[in-house]
């Protein structure tokens, strides 16, 4: 038999030991350019032996082929008893699956040293299976699913499923919604990940996918320290090829070059190189931000002059109208979610904004309530601005009373949001254009990451906080002085339109 040919054995026993071998042997068709470098970290990862896979790779590296070899290879040598192939719809994954069955049965290498594959539909399967599911073998059962769909508990011939192939599940444009991606994270983690046998050898989860958004769960599986990760880009920053092999540097910038001359930087970002925003394109660049070293009662700002030479400006904080800015969880059960507290002071004499403080962490509302008027108190701050949609008296009515209690009485606002998120924290960014935004050098890091991944940030809630600082000037009439006037900052204040909300209590 032909199996039985040493020459053929070896070829069998490098095909099961190694996906790479396997592909260039069996798929030569699908897999007729040499491989890169980029497909080689891919193929080691699939053979260390990990049984929690992610794999960010740029699009039209040929994932989803690699991926059919994967499903494919465990049906051939009999390795697997139950295979599901997930997509982003059932449409998707019932294409990849037929693909897979079509390979079975025509390939002329696959019937040469495995004969004629028995394929067959499933008969007599209840409702938790899909008409498009099939066996191969008669031993190994192969069922796509789009998301959302039945996974948890599938049992077939007394075996769970061993081998999960997760491929291209995120929608670019779906992705977008925050509530998709929390309802499609709960099904990943309560339905998939739950599918293994708790008492049989451990499931393989093969998860392959184009980072398309900050919040992404390929984004967030690549942070787990239960998974084994790699994420591919075909260039470095500058666009030299990683790879010149799969794309030269020069078959790179001239794809670069035509992204940007339609406008369209992001998608080069997101398909080639797994970062979901345009770094070109961005809303709020690196060299934005400015910054400044806070001594308590003055606030110094070193720079180079035009002639190169060091110049060094100091801002006296007594100068300052100081804001804090308070935007809590939308929820009921406020340490479900991340809060912000933000605290910028306004100079009206220089053109600056200085954000001072920042605060972000998911707690209950003794705490929010410590972090707020603490910064209140510690800058002194006029205006303390709370973002009161959908939670308004469970919001206000606390903090007026804690203000009560304490002593503290800065002019309080409510804030309401009005539009949507981005288009809020989106009027910062004149402010940072024109070079009117500086940053503390030691507390500003959750902003500047999530301002960077604008519009597609993990995180909203201090640069949405941030944002109600243009909302709040234009209601109390605040804006820059001209360059030739610098006035006494307590007649400022006495200028504003603003009717304290709480009269003169204050006094009594």
């Amino acid at each position: 038999m032909l199996k039985e040919d040493p020459a053929v054995k070896k070829i069998m026993e490098q095909a099961y030991l190694s996906t790479r071998s396997m592909c260039k042997l069996f798929f030569s068709d699908t897999f007729s350019a040499p491989f890169s470098t980029l497909h080689n970290q891919i193929f080691d990862l699939i053979d260390s032996g990990h049984h929690k896979i992610a794999i960010a790779a740029p699009r039209g590296i040929g994932k989803t082929s690699i991926a059919r070899a994967v499903a494919t290879k465990g049906i051939l040598f009999r390795d697997v008893n139950f295979v599901v192939y997930i997509s982003n719809s059932a449409t998707l994954a019932e294409m990849q699956t037929e693909n897979i069955k079509r390979e079975l049965l025509t390939n002329l290498m696959i019937k040469k040293l495995f004969g004629n594959i028995k394929v067959a539909d499933v008969e007599g399967a209840d409702d938790t299976f899909s008409k498009a599911a099939w066996v191969a073998y008669g031993s190994t059962f192969v069922l796509p699913r789009g998301s959302g769909q039945q996974v948890r508990g599938l049992n077939w011939a007394n075996h769970r499923p061993e081998l999960l192939i997760i491929d291209d599940l995120e929608d670019k444009d779906e992705i977008r919604n925050e509530e998709i991606r929390k309802k499609q994270r709960d099904w990943f983690f309560s339905d998939v990940l739950k599918t293994e046998d708790k008492y049989g050898k451990p499931s393989t989860f093969i998860y392959i996918d184009t980072i398309k958004h900050e919040d992404s769960m390929l984004e967030l599986l690549m942070e787990s320290p239960e998974w084994s990760t790699i994420r591919l880009s075909i260039c470095d920053a500058d666009y030299n090829t990683y790879d010149p092999n799969y794309m030269t540097t020069e078959e790179v910038k001239a794809e670069v070059e035509e992204h940007r001359s339609k406008g369209l930087m992001d998608l080069f970002y997101m398909e080639r190189m797994n970062i979901p925003i345009s770094i070109e394109d961005a809303v709020f660049k690196e060299e934005y931000f400015k910054y400044y070293e806070d001594h308590g009662d003055e606030l110094v700002i070193h720079s180079v002059t035009e002639s190169g030479n060091p110049r060094e400006e100091k801002i006296p904080t007594s100068r300052l109208l100081h804001v804090t800015i308070v935007d809590p969880a939308k929820t009921v059960q406020l340490h479900s979610a991340e809060s912000a507290v933000v605290t910028l002071g306004v100079d009206r004499e220089s053109h600056k904004i200085f954000v001072r403080e920042i605060f972000n962490e998911k707690v209950r509302p003794d705490a929010l309530y410590d972090a707020m008027f603490d910064q209140v108190v510690r800058n002194n701050s006029r205006i303390l601005g709370v973002e009161v949609t959908s939670l308004h008296q469970f919001i206000s009515q606390p903090i007026e009373n804690e203000m009560r209690v304490r002593g503290v009485y800065p002019t309080y606002l409510e804030l309401h949001a009005v539009g949507k998120k981005a288009d809020r924290v989106a009027t910062l960014a004149p402010l940072y254009k024109l070079g009117y935004m500086y940053h503390n050098k030691n507390n500003c890091g959750p902003l500047e990451a999530q301002l960077r991944w604008f519009p597609r940030s993990k995180y909203w809630d201090v640069m949405d906080a941030t944002g109600y600082i243009t909302k709040i000037m234009d209601e109390l009439d605040y804006y820059f002085d001209p360059e030739d006037l610098g006035d006494d900052p307590e007649e400022e204040f006495k200028e504003l339109k603003y009717e304290d909300p709480i009269g003169d209590w204050r006094s009594a």
